[in-house]
Formats: C-alpha cells, structure tokens, sequence
C-alpha cells in the first residue's frame, strides 16, 4: 500500500451555508498535525465546497510533509 490516508471536511456548502461554520486556520494545522502524527497518516483527502478553504488546507497539509488529495464537492 503507497498511502495510509484519510478525509478532511473544510465543510460542504448548501445554499449558501456551510456545514462547517468555524473555519480557523490554526484549528486546520493542528488537526492536520493530529492527522499525520497521532493517526500515522501519510496523505489526506481535502473535501469541500470552498475553494479557498481546500487550499488553505492542501498547504497546511504539504507543509506537514502530507500527500494531498483534492475532492471539491459544489453544490450545484
């Protein structure tokens, strides 16, 4: 197996809501941290509504040394 991975929510929007209200990004890198060094993850999902949340957590991610794996979900 090359990845040991799993998925980040940055929070789904739906009609102009978001399903993850509070979006901060030092709660991001230190749930990303969690992932890579309490979890021994070596790659992560990014999923999401909002592009600029997907990327702020994609780079926080590649900082960690994590392999990052995009999957926008919009709403329409």
């Amino acid at each position: 197996m090359r990845a040991k991975g799993i998925s980040y929510d940055t929070g789904f929007v739906k009609n102009g809501a978001t399903s993850r209200k509070h979006f901060n990004p030092e709660t991001v890198k230190r749930e990303l941290r969690i992932i890579r060094d309490d979890l021994h993850c070596n790659a992560v999902r990014i999923m999401g509504g909002d592009p600029e949340r997907m990327e702020l957590a994609a780079t926080h991610a590649a900082d960690l040394g994590l392999e990052v794996w995009l999957s926008p979900y919009p709403s329409n």
